[in-house]
């Protein structure tokens, strides 16, 4: 695969650099390295085998074209208080030939990235995350929490739970039209590794029990949290436990929901999904999809609090919508599926559906509350996509009626009776 095999480069090198810089915090941080196969007991007491993986076992050193291991595993720290912060990261999605497989081509492009990350060796670690993980700033309020970070390599929101042959069509990445390329989404049985190892580490009479849960994460991330907080609901049943959803508003196509949510599909998402949601499937809408998952959350855990956050013209989110929307024309081609100067139209659409989602879960539910900040930045838990102007965004956000992000967020995750406070933008 000679062009995976360049992007196993480019993600290498980026990853030794990242190391390089991250080296003075390393010794705080625990690497918990996981099998790749293993018994877990689900919900219901049953053994199941799970097979934690990224999307590609190997990619290479660009050094001496030895092959690197990709094998899954995630990090933890522990924290001075009863509190736990898990956390999904983020790295795009694919689902078919185009975005699993063409859109690897984008690697060697400047400026542009492939649909997906299948690198865990890459943007995959908390070391120089910044922002929630930056626990030297006085400021940041989970700085005593224990956290979890669980990488994502898998190109399915954390979800799924199969092994997918895509075709290499024009063999732009293995030189051989139609060449069969396998992914593996096994983004559900890394989570359940995760929870395992949390759950077994808790159980120590030696460690203290959870006295408040915070799921959260970031664009992809932002999804497997959701998705994935009954599981750690029942993991912790006793814990005050939150969601909070960065940049991940779930404006997408009935196409893209019909190749993932629901039966026989590319992710095997009905063997992984809790039942909350699995019961759904065949029947989800685009134009309602976030406000059905979140509904559904905010009925079946009414003592938990919800929320989301996104900037009110989000450019990735909008290119999703964009390679979502050419997809489901025809249009295979990820060199053209780029952000341009014609697609205010995305944009428009974008934002109204977002924030008419929004704001109907925050006036019809009573556990839910949004942040929607200003510009066409992504997320803002972490600095992976932070800018020269902003390079601290978890900390500088107050572009929503002047409120202070961080103070938000701790107002938010704090014990008490809930009082929903939704804030966006001025027009």
């Amino acid at each position: 695969m000679k062009r995976l095999l360049m992007l196993g480069a480019v993600l290498v090198l980026g990853a030794i650099a990242a190391d390089v810089q991250a080296k003075p915090a390393a010794a705080e941080w625990q690497v918990i390295p996981v099998d790749a196969q293993m018994d877990i007991i689900d919900d219901q007491g049953f053994t199941k085998t799970i097979n934690p993986s990224c999307a590609f076992d190997t990619v290479l050193n660009p050094i001496n074209g030895e092959p690197v291991n990709n094998a899954f595993h995630f990090y933890f720290k522990q924290g001075k208080s009863k509190n736990l912060l898990v956390y999904f990261n983020g790295g795009g999605a694919c689902w078919n030939d185009a975005t699993c497989v063409g859109s690897l081509a984008l690697a060697g492009v400047p400026g542009a990235r492939p649909a997906y990350n299948p690198s865990i060796l890459a943007e995959n670690s908390p070391l120089n995350a910044g922002g929630i993980f930056n626990d030297a700033e006085k400021e940041n309020p989970y700085k005593d929490w224990s956290k979890v970070f669980i990488p994502y390599c898998t190109g399915d929101i954390h979800v799924g739970s199969s092994d997918t042959t895509y075709r290499d069509v024009d063999g732009t990445i293995t030189g051989f039209p139609g060449a069969p390329v396998t992914v593996k989404h096994r983004g559900y049985d890394n989570f359940m590794a995760v929870s395992a190892w949390l759950k077994q580490h808790f159980d120590d009479k030696k460690q203290k029990k959870v006295k408040k849960l915070l799921v959260t994460g970031s664009s992809a991330g932002g999804y497997g949290a959701t998705l994935h907080f009954p599981y750690l609901q029942a993991a912790f049943p006793n814990a005050d436990s939150a969601l909070f959803a960065d940049a991940s508003s779930a404006v997408v196509t009935q196409g893209f929901i019909d190749s993932v949510f629901d039966f026989d599909k590319v992710w095997n998402v009905e063997t992984s999904l809790p039942l909350l949601f699995s019961e759904g499937l065949t029947t989800y809408s685009a134009v309602g999809f976030n406000a059905e998952i979140f509904s559904r959350l905010t009925e079946a855990y009414p003592d938990s609090r919800f929320a989301q956050y996104s900037t009110q013209l989000d450019l990735v989110q909008v290119q999703f919508l964009k390679i979502m929307d050419q997809n489901d024309l025809g249009n295979t081609n990820p060199f053209s599926w780029g952000i341009n100067e014609y697609d205010y139209l995305y944009f428009a659409e974008w934002n109204a559906r977002m924030e008419a989602s929004l704001n109907f879960l925050s006036e019809t539910t009573h556990n839910y509350q949004y942040y929607i900040g200003s510009g066409n930045s992504h997320t803002i838990l972490t600095e992976f996509f932070a800018t020269p102007e902003v390079p601290h965004p978890f900390y500088t956000e107050q572009s929503a009626a002047g409120v202070k992000f961080t103070k938000w967020l701790k107002r938010f995750t704090k014990n008490g009776k809930f009082k929903p406070h939704s804030v966006k933008y001025s027009d």
